[in-house]
């Protein structure tokens, strides 16, 4: 059995799961997959044994077990990359670690009128509250690009949480044909370009289970 195990949902309809699915393949480190159906008569049920929250995504990581996106991510580069998933300038790192939260847990109109969906594809016009928080995420890939981007084609250069964090926005983004400035569409077009976020992508759009779920704002149960 491998030291890490990574229980996640759906990959066409679990954001979360792709956080830090994508952060340790990005850094190479092993991990067993484990993924479960959700929205099922048996999902608590099955995330029972791993899942004290009964919520995806979790990490099982030796005798430690982290829930939560961001948790999880936390820890990956706490423990298993020697913080190297963050910038190392205390200044670039406060920003990164600024947008992480603030995409993780803002933008309820995006959740709710734009579901995560791999096989989405089509213009769709964004109600007055959808827009002013696309407008707010391109202003904040913008910025970071500016401002932080010298050194690599990532929002702080180099590759690091934040990017984990905004990639389902990016598949989100694309699949509704979303409206971006030229420094936000050029990122999120580099982010999607990615080979792990293609995998996963290719693999989502391959699930056939059809989830019944009101809206977006029930997958916050799942982050």
């Amino acid at each position: 059995m491998k030291d890490s195990r990574l229980v996640i949902g759906n990959k066409n309809y679990s954001p979360w799961s792709l956080c830090p699915w994508l952060l340790l393949k990005m850094y190479d480190i092993e991990f067993e997959e484990i993924q479960i159906a959700l929205y099922q008569d048996n999902t608590a049920e099955k995330l029972g044994p791993y899942s004290p929250s009964l919520k995806v995504p979790v990490l099982l990581h030796k005798q430690t077990t982290v829930w939560d996106s961001l948790a999880i991510c936390e820890y990956i580069s706490e423990i298993l990359l020697q913080n190297a998933a963050w910038p190392t300038d205390p200044k670039r790192r406060a920003a990164a670690r600024s947008i992480s939260s603030e995409i993780h847990s803002e933008f309820p109109a995006l959740k709710e009128e734009w579901p995560f969906n791999c096989r989405a594809s089509f213009s769709s016009i964004p109600s007055a509250n959808l827009f002013k928080e696309i407008s707010r995420i391109d202003a904040i890939w913008s910025s970071c690009r500016y401002k932080y981007g010298n050194n690599g084609n990532y929002l702080f250069g180099r590759f690091s949480i934040a990017d984990c964090l905004f990639a389902p926005i990016a598949i989100v983004f694309n699949g509704h044909n979303a409206k971006l400035s030229s420094e936000a569409d050029t990122y999120m077009n580099f982010l999607l370009d990615n080979p792990f976020i293609q995998k996963w992508m290719t693999l989502g759009r391959r699930e056939t289970q059809a989830l019944r779920i009101a809206s977006i704002s029930d997958t916050k149960k799942f982050r």
